[in-house]
């Protein structure tokens, strides 16, 4: 991975920096961070080391050709399933930056067009580290987040909301604000990331279109036995702005954004739940054929609950 000591003066024509990275390697860190395209709604990730970015690549073309062959065809296997909740994938291209060639992952923008994008990382699973981890690398990973991890089967490493009660102000919190989450806290991180009103209650709207979504990321979870996914995230994703004032929110968009975020049935799409990060994807062990990832179900059912206990208790308006 290239080491970058500030943010980059010499970004190509039409590439900015992406001010809404919440997670992961950024400029902040000393590494190169996510950057944006303007005007084509993507995203250019660093792939990063090698054999990490060759992995990532080869997921995403995997399921980029599942993607077209399945475009007007009813969901005929997992793949096609998988294409619903991952972000649309536009190639690796290689981009010059301060004078160092980087070949980059680029992805759909999730954020593109919404006034107030309120973004989390949920890292997925209780073991994060991969089969070709260093003994030091295993220890490291084994300590990070640990209560959270263990009991839950995911973090949050990073996120960031425009509070509706403040006016639309920008909160951000970062790893050092997930490591302190416990059973005990860790709904309190959701209901601030969700902005819940004074008394503790959720947009039930905002709530069902999550879970739309993380039923079909568990669905797929619970039946998919090709791959285990390590250090994987799923990115939840709405538009505050919307839950102040939905026709300012709408107002404040081009056409072609309300086109783009508007589905078939006329609904603006408030929230979306996506998978991310298959950098450390491998391919099922001999020894573990046609089971399920337990590891990374358990953390999807532990967001899916957590949701859904929301809905249960009454905690939504």
């Amino acid at each position: 991975m290239s080491v970058w000591e500030s943010i980059p003066s010499d970004l190509p024509a039409g590439v900015l920096q992406l001010e809404n990275q919440v997670a992961g390697h950024t400029a902040a860190q000393g590494c190169l961070g996510l950057l944006k395209t303007t005007g084509d709604g993507t995203i250019l990730k660093p792939t990063g080391k090698v054999l990490c970015g060759i992995r990532e690549i080869a997921f995403y073309e995997r399921l980029e050709e599942a993607r077209k062959r399945n475009d007007d065809k009813p969901v005929e296997d997992l793949w096609t399933v998988l294409c619903r909740v991952v972000p649309r994938y536009f190639g690796h291209p290689k981009l010059t930056i301060d004078g160092t060639e980087v070949e980059f992952i680029e992805l759909e923008d999730l954020t593109e067009g919404l006034v107030w994008p309120c973004i989390m990382d949920v890292k997925i699973g209780r073991r994060t580290w991969d089969p070709l981890a260093t003994p030091e690398k295993r220890k490291a990973e084994e300590n990070k987040y640990k209560a959270c991890r263990q009991r839950f089967g995911l973090c949050i490493p990073g996120f960031q909301l425009y509070s509706v009660r403040d006016g639309g102000t920008l909160i951000r919190h970062g790893k050092d604000y997930g490591k302190k989450l416990t059973e005990d806290n860790i709904r309190d991180a959701f209901l601030l990331y969700l902005n819940a009103t004074e008394d503790g209650r959720v947009s039930r709207t905002l709530l069902d279109q999550l879970l739309h979504d993380l039923y079909l990321i568990r669905d797929w979870a619970r039946k998919q036995t090709n791959f285990r996914l390590y250090s994987s995230s799923v990115l939840l994703v709405y538009d505050a702005a919307q839950l102040e004032d939905k026709p300012a929110a709408e107002e404040n968009r081009s056409e072609p954004q309300r086109e783009r975020l508007t589905n078939s049935n006329g609904t603006l799409l408030t929230a979306r739940a996506r998978m991310i990060d298959f950098a450390h994807a491998f391919p099922t062990e001999s020894c573990e054929v046609d089971t399920v990832d337990e590891n990374y179900l358990q953390g999807v059912d532990s967001l899916v609950e957590i949701f859904e206990q929301f809905l249960a208790t009454g905690q939504v308006h």
